[in-house]
């Protein structure tokens, strides 16, 4: 299912973050249950000390399930990180259960920081829709899981996104159903495996097989070591195998790895790299423009020595630069992840180019090629009551989510939209924006209100 980040509403000293998902299950006799996990990220909180030298943070949360406009379940709960006697501000998580039967509901958590004196508060608004299974083979939703320690319990690892310093990829999903298609103590085989998202081929040799036996419920619990996992886009592919070897149930979840590799560009030598798909590439103009046009993905290190290369224009320095730089993005195929990426560049610059600026150059074409095209798009630029803006949202952008980007048109006379504000870590963050979009006292009020309820809300 769904999970979701979002910062607080207001302009807030400390702005609490978690990352909130949903996972449902089957329990037979009983109905459907939907987990709700919540992993609070721990640099977002104040902590505090106690007598003890402890260090703790508390956090409030209440989840609300409604259907229409009724509330159906409800539970809140004070969240408590574990102690810690060092300095180190590690996130701590927090698991709900409900029962629901099968419908269409949506879900509400609301979080505040119990260690602050202010009434800020957090809202994550999630959709649910819970299936009816009836007898039908069906998977559970896929829960990537941490290692257990030694309590054998399964212990959520809540988002899609795993940094460099996690090495495993732990797994846990249910099969309903198999009594019915392969008989009481059928066999059957249950492959799981980690798949290229765009190709959808099995990368290296991340597959396991099982062999498994029909029941009421089968478990299914993999663990993968990813510390050679490069960065990339994957899913992790749970299937079902007959006796003939035929796939018949499949299901998929998507993940999100952030591991670099180290090849580096200013340290290696002249034809270290050998014949490549940069070779076709001798033009110097058009080295430094494609160079530039990868400014938007780059991180700070990369944006120099792309300057660097563009400004002085050696072609095999430059080419150097552009291999290493999709190399350390996909070691698999580098032309294949520069091809795609191009394609990117060449819608932004036919859709968000203005002015003498190529549309990777703007500010929505950064965002575009940076964080993908938005879920949700607020467009005010006919607005006569306001400065005409844009609200672009975002289900998922890098490792967060439920992120929002503001962009306005300053001069009406021009084509451009200059990025406002953003909620997202790290791009600019104007507590002024609202004021900046509806100045003055005119009809201030309603107006500011019908923008905030577009940024919360946006539809």
């Amino acid at each position: 299912m769904a999970a979701c980040l979002l910062p607080v509403g207001t302009w807030a000293q400390t702005r609490l973050d978690a990352v909130v998902e949903t996972k449902r299950f089957h329990e037979p006799g009983k109905g459907e249950r939907v987990d709700v996990n919540i992993a609070v990220l721990g640099g977002t909180v104040l902590w505090t000390m106690d007598d003890r030298g402890f260090q703790h943070a508390l956090v409030d949360a209440l989840t609300l399930i409604e259907r229409g406009d009724s509330i159906v379940d409800f539970r809140k709960e004070r969240i408590a990180s574990p102690d810690r006697a060092d300095t180190l501000q590690g996130d701590f998580t927090y698991q709900a259960h409900f029962l629901l039967p099968p419908g269409e509901y949506a879900i509400t958590v609301e979080l505040h920081d119990a260690n602050l004196a202010d009434t800020a508060r957090t809202y994550v608004n999630l959709p649910l829709v819970i299936p009816d299974r009836g007898d039908e083979m069906t998977f559970s939703d896929i829960l990537f899981t941490v290692p257990p320690g030694g309590t054998g319990q399964v212990h959520p690892f809540p988002g899609t996104y795993f940094p460099q310093e996690t090495d495993k990829l732990g797994s846990y999903a249910e099969v309903y159903g198999t009594l019915k298609h392969f008989g009481p103590d059928g066999a059957f085989l249950l492959v799981t495996q980690i798949e290229d998202y765009e190709s959808g081929q099995v990368v290296g040799h991340f597959r396991h097989v099982q062999r498994m036996k029909a029941d009421t419920v089968v478990p299914a619990a993999v663990e993968f070591g990813i510390g050679h996992l490069p960065s990339g886009n994957y899913l992790l592919a749970l299937e079902l195998h007959d006796r003939q070897d035929s796939v018949v149930q499949r299901r998929t979840q998507f993940f999100q790895r952030n591991n670099p590799m180290v090849l580096e560009p200013d340290k290696l030598v002249g034809g270290e790299l050998g014949p490549n798909f940069t070779d076709a590439f001798t033009d110097p103009d058009t080295l430094a423009e494609y160079l530039r046009s990868m400014r938007p993905i780059a991180d700070e290190l990369e944006r120099k020595m792309i300057d660097d290369r563009a400004k002085d224009q050696r072609p095999d320095l430059m080419r150097q630069l552009m291999y290493t730089f999709w190399y350390n993005r996909n070691p698999a195929d580098p032309k294949a992840a520069w091809a795609q990426y191009l394609e990117a560049v060449n819608y932004a610059n036919r859709k968000f180019g203005c002015r003498n600026m190529r549309g990777y150059q703007s500010d929505q074409g950064y965002i575009y090629l940076r964080y993908g095209a938005p879920n949700t798009v607020v467009d005010r630029s006919q607005e006569t009551q306001a400065v005409p803006y844009m609200i672009w949202h975002y289900y998922r952008a890098s490792k967060y989510s439920d992120r929002r980007f503001v962009f306005y048109q300053p001069e009406r006379s021009t084509t451009c939209w200059t990025l406002l504000t953003s909620d997202m870590p790290g791009e600019l963050t104007n507590p002024r924006w609202l004021d900046m979009l509806v100045p003055g006292m005119a009809d201030g009020g309603v107006k500011r209100e019908e923008v905030m309820d577009n940024y919360k809300n946006p539809r």
